[in-house]
């Protein structure tokens, strides 16, 4: 069977009505327009519980378009994930995912999270919000609710020491320690003070000093102050530990306030602006410490 193809013109209009041409525009650029375009990347390894919560709560508080990779998936190629994505701003949350960030070009702002302490960085457009309370916030709960502690010595790294401690802290004497058998040596030779705060480092505060530490605090009968819910587990008299949904509220507003044209730089690191609070009483009473039923309230778990 033969087909005959068909001769009949087809009328294209050479004019067209000025409102055709303007919906023409408008729907040309709503499907043109880069849906898939990520403004933010985060990075943090999301496997762990509190990670994935602190994503989470960073997206909620918002208003831009983001996406988040595991750290494993970023190493080595961030710099082409970011580009691909055409993200200006990565939220790095670790220190693994830190140190992928920082190799950026100095164009993309980091926003960091999840750290011990400020960090340190030579390179522009970084700040953050890190996790560890500044001494004066365990000199403000001593002061207020347990006034005959609140001479109290601090023992820890000499970065620790320069980013936690400020000078509001007069009534806090100090100690640099660079490894863990001088953490010990210089602990066991604090005979005269009232309590005892061992700043947050990984590389110092190995279970073996934690457990030594701890049976001179109760030996001596001076109480250590904790830097995590694990310490008032293993004894310490009490600690102030960061709220992630807190802190990720806080990551949110800096990301947030650097996308709507605040450098980077104007928005200093800072540290949690709210902390839970855990209490051991059982190592309060073995002290003769009366802890006071304001700051038992405040407590969010006692031991």
């Amino acid at each position: 069977m033969r087909y005959a193809a068909s001769h009949k013109k087809i009328h294209i209009p050479t004019r067209c009505h000025p409102l055709h041409a303007v919906l023409f525009l408008f729907f040309m650029l709503l499907f043109a327009s880069p849906a898939c375009a990520h403004k933010v990347l985060i990075i943090g390894d999301t496997q762990y519980a509190i990670v994935a919560d602190v994503v989470s709560g960073i997206q909620a508080s918002i208003r831009l378009q983001s996406k988040e990779y595991a750290t494993s998936e970023v190493k080595g190629r961030l710099s082409a994930i970011v580009e691909r994505e055409d993200a200006s701003i990565v939220v790095a949350l670790g220190m693994e995912a830190v140190h992928e960030a920082l190799r950026l070009p100095p164009s993309i702002r980091v926003v960091y999270g999840l750290v011990a302490a400020p960090l340190k960085t030579g390179r522009p457009h970084v700040t953050g919000v890190y996790m560890s309370p500044p001494v004066r916030e365990y000199v403000a709960m001593l002061r207020n609710y347990l006034p005959e502690l609140s001479k109290f010595s601090v023992v820890g790294s000499q970065s620790m020491i320069k980013s936690l401690i400020d000078g509001n802290s007069f009534q806090v004497s100090t100690h640099n320690v660079s490894n863990s058998a001088d953490l010990v040596s210089t602990v066991n030779q604090l005979r005269d003070t009232r309590a005892l705060l061992l700043l947050p480092d990984a590389n110092l505060l190995t279970a073996p000093v934690m457990a030594n530490v701890l049976l001179y605090s109760f030996k001596h009968n001076i109480p250590l102050l904790g830097i995590s819910e694990a310490h008032v587990k293993q004894g310490a008299l009490f600690a102030l530990v960061f709220d992630h949904k807190a802190v990720s509220h806080q990551i949110g507003a800096k990301v947030q306030s650097i996308h709507n044209g605040m450098d980077a730089e104007e928005s200093s690191a800072a540290p949690p602006n709210k902390y839970n609070l855990y209490i051991n009483h059982n190592t309060a009473r073995k002290m003769g410490i009366e802890i006071p039923d304001a700051m038992t309230r405040m407590a969010r778990k006692i031991y």
